[in-house]
């Protein structure tokens, strides 16, 4: 599946404006940019020889005598796989992409730099009380990795591309990056500013099909897998939202968070979802806990995952990390196994801010005026002047609308349990890793404020466990999660926060299964007295796992591919009988088109296969199905932008369900049309679109011939470039409901698949070399690498690799062996690891090798 690069070197010789056209001679000036990955090399930094074993996939092992040597050669390995991709993260987190891609990119850097991140981050490491002495150590030691091969290795051809070289890597990058991280988390803020535009357009009955309350057609829950639960469940939200008297100019704070989001994740992607499922003993065939993940991230090239396998006295972990973090967030060795999926608690709150007429640096907080904190940024861009940037600090947080160039509307700021409390992430996350038994496992989680998360666990003595995550905010009973709250009164404010033992929590359940698929934990009020409040993900694919799980007692990691990887559609298979019903009576009406189309949705089974013609007629038709209810009523870019939310599937069950259901809107002169109707008309729409754009012979029709995947890199979004860095399309199963979740954005409808499993990961740390993972494309972000796309087609095609544990079959599987030996008898020379910012008066200046 690579693309022919010797076939497009002309392309990049002129990029690079050399004066050969050979082919030839370009190849040899790209061969020179890839770095040394066998041989040896002498280094600073280091007390004693490391290797860096790649094994036939690229997956990177280290085995160190000490930590700070196997986070050092980590760092190392990192960039000389990665490191483009880490310059855009700590860019994209700092709010510094302007500086190397020019005014296009200052939006987003403006948005960026409001959420804080930078500022967080140096709080958060000023505060040493929260920080351990050893993560700190073991994070220099993995940023002297990288900035050594900085200072003495080849840079990718993407610096050479964007002209500008790399300064050091800084503690503050790192936990910058993190901080956005947790922001990919948050549903809230797209959501509740989706919310509020939507009220001048329906009516509150509207917002309540619209946004339809969770528990109403979304039973399975964490904690009660098969969908009982001792309460009756309301079938109002219970909140009870005001309309705005004044219409606000919400819509074009909504379009710039949509366009500087959308521009921001095409860089970065953000986290949108994710499986996993833990077994207990009792439920696997050799008797030993099981565990199954795939995080659902947005589609990057390289991908979010380095992988890893990290080993020195008292520590290993065969890991799976965000290449800017020397601690995995996902692992498992011969004593454990962990997994996160998104918990999407709602965590995140927008605020309708008034400010004194007379001084924008008063805001009126709980019915008194209060002083804000002001903070001036300056935004360099390449091409252009510098650009200057005033930060509004409020008692709820920053004042997000701000960025917002010509914004007109009400000032709007962000408050998020990110910035209200200790945060000490990499602690966290390291004594995560560190963790010898369950109970320090769960010690180390209960550090974690935000983001939320559902972490599972499964050690070799046979427990499984899951928490969720975070600390919850406990807000008053009147309060709606989904809107943007007036911030003057007092009436709209957090009482406080859960404490972490009063979380929902599973450890070894007596059904010895515990599934989490971005579902509401549990039905269950929590200690504030209210059920869980979020931006929880429909429960089809947890149902769906729990339906095949429970099909049968014992299972193996064989058996739970087949899980892992079906894309069956239970609910979509109940929509498209309904279709069928309402149209049943029009058979003798049909044009050919509509009776060969008519057959394939009537003996659909369900499946989301890319061979599968009535998959695309079940999509095409409920897209048109709910185009034609909402569109008259909130508009073209309001639905488009309803469409791309999660909620349009949850008020489809009930729209298909309910035949008196009807949404009013607030136009006096509209006319309702029976749902009967509306599916007729939206059946002959499906048909007549699908042979406009694929014709008329029905294998066009396939679900693989519209929805189709591209691995697009941040620079293959310009023409030619796509060529080289590229990888797709290709034909894709699934959609967002299917436990194989490659989905795309319904608004969009396009089909072109935004986010997928980021990997595939199935665990046995009784067994750990006998465990499977998969990653999309491949290890390595250089694109001439043979790493760069090894493993695309085998993703695709549903395969799986071992994960090479052991040391035998580690050294059966040597591609290619780089020693890193400590250098002795060396000039040194000053050479900056960390930067001295305007943020961070802590410099600590180390000195290095020249390049």
């Amino acid at each position: 599946m690579k693309t022919n690069k010797t076939f497009i070197l002309v392309v990049v010789l002129m990029l690079l404006a050399l004066s050969s056209s050979a082919g030839f001679f370009g190849w040899l000036y790209l061969k020179r940019l890839l770095p040394q990955i066998e041989g040896s090399t002498a280094v600073f930094g280091i007390a004693d020889t490391v290797q860096i074993i790649r094994d036939r996939w690229g997956v990177t092992h280290i085995n160190a005598q000490s930590g700070s040597d196997a986070c050092y050669a980590l760092g190392y390995a990192v960039a000389q796989d990665r490191l483009f991709q880490i310059e855009l993260q700590r860019r994209l987190a700092r709010g510094e992409l302007a500086e190397i891609f020019g005014p296009d990119l200052i939006t987003v850097d403006r948005m960026v730099r409001t959420l804080m991140f930078r500022h967080r981050g140096q709080a958060y490491l000023d505060n040493k009380k929260i920080i351990e002495p050893e993560t700190l150590q073991l994070l220099d030691s993995f940023l002297r990795g990288i900035n050594n091969y900085i200072a003495t290795g080849p840079l990718p051809v993407e610096y050479k591309l964007l002209r500008f070289s790399p300064r050091p890597f800084t503690r503050l990058d790192v936990v910058a990056v993190m901080g956005y991280m947790a922001y990919s988390f948050a549903d809230g803020i797209i959501r509740d500013s989706l919310y509020s535009i939507l009220e001048p357009f329906v009516t509150v009955d509207d917002l309540e099909l619209l946004f339809p309350p969770y528990s109403l057609d979304n039973r399975t829950t964490i904690m009660e897998p098969a969908g009982d639960s001792p309460l009756n469940i309301e079938q109002k939200s219970g909140f009870s939202p005001e309309q705005d008297p004044v219409k606000r100019d919400y819509a074009r704070f909504y379009s710039f968070i949509h366009h500087s989001l959308t521009r921001l994740q095409q860089l970065t992607p953000a986290f949108t979802g994710s499986n996993s499922w833990v077994l207990a003993p009792s439920r696997s065939v050799n008797g030993h806990a099981l565990l199954a993940n795939d995080p659902h991230i947005g589609i990057a090239q390289p991908g979010v995952w380095y992988e890893a396998h990290i080993k020195y006295p008292g520590y290993e972990n065969y890991g799976y990390h965000l290449p800017l973090m020397p601690f995995p967030l996902l692992a498992h060795n011969a004593t454990k196994g962990w997994a996160i999926t998104m918990l999407t608690n709602d965590d995140l709150d927008l605020y309708r801010e008034t400010f004194h007429p007379d001084n924008p640096l008063e805001v009126k907080f709980a019915g008194k005026w209060v002083g804000v904190k002001s903070i001036e940024e300056t935004i360099k861009v390449k091409g252009g002047p510098d650009e200057s940037l005033s930060i509004r600090i409020t008692p709820h947080g920053p004042i997000f609308s701000d960025f917002i160039t010509g914004y007109q509307g009400p000032p709007v700021s962000i408050s998020w349990v990110y910035y209200k409390l200790d945060n000490p992430i990499l602690d966290v996350v390291h004594q995560m890793a560190k963790a010898s038994n369950i109970a320090e496992f769960e010690k180390a989680v209960s550090r974690l404020a935000a983001p939320g998360l559902n972490i599972s666990y499964i050690d070799s003595s046979g427990n499984i466990g899951w928490w969720a995550a975070g600390r919850i905010p406990v807000r008053p009973p009147h309060m709606s999660g989904m809107k943007i709250h007036d911030g003057s009164s007092g009436k709209n404010e957090i009482l406080g926060y859960l404490p972490f033992d009063h979380n929902p929590h599973l450890i070894n359940p007596k059904s010895g299964l515990i599934i989490t698929s971005n579902n509401l934990p549990t039905h269950a009020p929590l200690e504030s007295g209210g059920v869980m409040t979020g931006y929880f993900k429909p429960s089809d694919r947890a149902a769906r796992i729990y339906e095949l799980l429970t099909a049968q007692e014992k299972w193996s990691l064989e058996g739970l591919k087949k899980i892992q990887t079906d894309t069956r559609l239970n609910e979509g298979m109940k929509f498209a009988r309904k279709i069928v019903k309402l149209l049943d009576g029009d058979i003798d009406k049909f044009s050919g088109h509509e009776q060969r189309a008519f057959n394939h949705l009537s003996t659909w089974d369900g499946y989301m296969g890319v061979d599968s013609i009535g998959a695309t007629i079940f999509e095409l038709t409920i897209y048109h199905i709910l185009k034609e209810v909402l569109l008259v009523h909130i508009g073209s870019e309001n639905f488009r932008s309803y469409m791309n939310l999660v909620d349009y599937w949850n008020f489809l069950k009930r729209y298909l369900d309910e035949e008196s259901l009807v949404i009013t809107g607030t136009n006096p002169h509209h006319t309702a049309v029976t749902r009967e109707t509306i599916v007729k008309r939206a059946f002959a729409s499906a048909v007549t679109e699908l042979v406009e754009k694929q014709g008329s012979n029905d294998k066009q029709w396939a679900w693989g011939k519209l929805h189709t995947i591209e691995y697009v890199h941040p620079l293959g979004r310009t023409k030619g470039l796509d060529l080289l860095f590229n990888i797709g399309p290709f034909p894709c199963p699934g959609e967002f409901p299917s436990v194989n979740k490659f989905a795309s954005k319904a608004g969009d409808h396009q089909y072109k698949v935004s986010s997928l499993p980021s990997t595939r990961r199935l665990i046995d740390c009784n067994n750990p070399g006998e465990s499977w993972s998969i990653l999309p494309t491949g290890n390595s972000g250089n694109f001439l690498s043979p790493f760069y796309d090894n493993q695309a087609g085998m993703f695709l095609e549903n395969q799986y690799r071992k994960t090479l544990f052991t040391t035998p079959q580690i050294s059966q599987k040597v591609h290619y062996r780089f020693t890193l030996l400590p250098m002795s008898n060396y000039q040194e020379v000053p050479f900056p690891l960390y930067q001295t910012s305007t943020l961070n008066n802590i410099a600590a200046p180390v000195t290095g090798t020249t390049r």
